[in-house]
């Protein structure tokens, strides 16, 4: 009897999310999402990201104030016991964001064997990684505003032009708190002249006479801007140490703070941020992660689709540390 031709049979469900679960957790994915913008790059590293089990909603603990029980005293003064006040919570809500890795039957059935199965699903994933880097490091230097509000709550909205106007950011008023407002300075103009010397003044107020926690370490622009940036600290420039794996970074540093470059940033604005006070919250469950049920199909399409999940925000438990010029030329 001859020979059979036929193809054997794949259980196409289970082997395309192994596939695609292999991936996501190899980390691939993330290096892939990440690294394609200079500011989410950052905020993945050290303390900046935070990795939550859940909540309603996100918490981050403020002090408003001092105590404002402190006492000088001498032999048996009684010591001044009032409870301490100036304490409140930010509240961030939680975003949401998907992209749908789809197979449809053609491409099924003209794919057939283990390997150009696999093959196929990491080319799809591939495919959605652009998608997602795109729009996470758009979103993270947004206001929120797209989607009706569903998008991340980004660094337009942490560091807004005037942060005195009646907003209320993290369930906080700005315009009745003071210690709720960045640090800006706007209209600086031709930055061939103005830069070094408004970004010093920001680093000032930032830092606000403390101890150099308080000052930013992340400074954050546009390619236009940056170019502007390193041509005035030239020639007392100086570059930032190795980027990893053997590369040399070309960024200048100011006052220790690395400055950077990411198209996402808006034109002629620039960023101050301290790694102490600025986080980017994922969910364990949605960290880029793909859909608990796998690769599942339609009742209606000849297809089989799996989502690959993000749930976060961007946070901060301190603005008065972070700051923004804007109107650079």
């Amino acid at each position: 009897m001859a020979a059979s031709n036929a193809t054997p049979t794949l259980d196409w469900g289970p082997l395309l999310s192994s596939t695609l679960m292999a991936y996501l957790d190899s980390g691939k994915l993330h290096d892939q999402v990440f690294t394609s913008s200079a500011l989410l790059k950052w905020l993945r590293g050290g303390k900046r990201i935070r990795v939550m089990n859940g909540g309603e909603r996100l918490r981050l603990a403020l002090l408003t104030e001092g105590s404002g029980n402190f006492k000088r005293y001498g032999s048996y003064e009684t010591l001044d016991t009032t409870p301490a006040t100036g304490q409140t919570n930010a509240f961030f809500n939680w975003k949401q964001a998907a992209t749908t890795v789809s197979i449809n039957g053609l491409e099924k059935r003209s794919n057939q064997g283990e390997a150009r199965v696999r093959d196929l699903a990491k080319d799809k994933v591939m495919q959605s990684q652009a998608t997602l880097a795109e729009n996470i490091a758009t979103d993270v230097v947004s206001d929120g505003g797209l989607d009706a509000n569903k998008q991340i709550t980004g660094l337009a909205a942490m560091l807004p032009d005037d942060p005195t106007t009646n907003t209320t950011y993290a369930d906080i008023n700005q315009s009745t708190n003071a210690v709720w407002r960045n640090q800006v300075q706007l209209t600086v103009g031709a930055g061939a002249v103005n830069l070094v010397p408004k970004l010093r003044t920001l680093f000032n107020d930032c830092q606000d006479g403390q101890s150099d926690t308080s000052a930013p370490d992340g400074l954050f622009m546009p390619q236009a801007v940056h170019e502007i940036a390193e041509s005035v600290i030239v020639p007392a420039i100086r570059y930032s140490g190795g980027g990893g794996d053997g590369e040399m970074s070309i960024n200048p540093v100011f006052r220790g703070a690395e400055m950077q470059w990411d198209e996402h940033v808006q034109g002629g604005v620039l960023y101050a941020l301290n790694s102490n006070h600025i986080f980017f919250f994922v969910h364990r469950d949605a960290n880029f992660t793909m859909n608990p049920e796998g690769f599942q199909r339609p009742h209606n399409q000849d297809a089989m689709i799996a989502q690959i999940l993000f749930q976060g925000n961007l946070g901060t438990n301190n603005r008065r540390k972070l700051g923004k010029l804007a109107g650079i030329s």
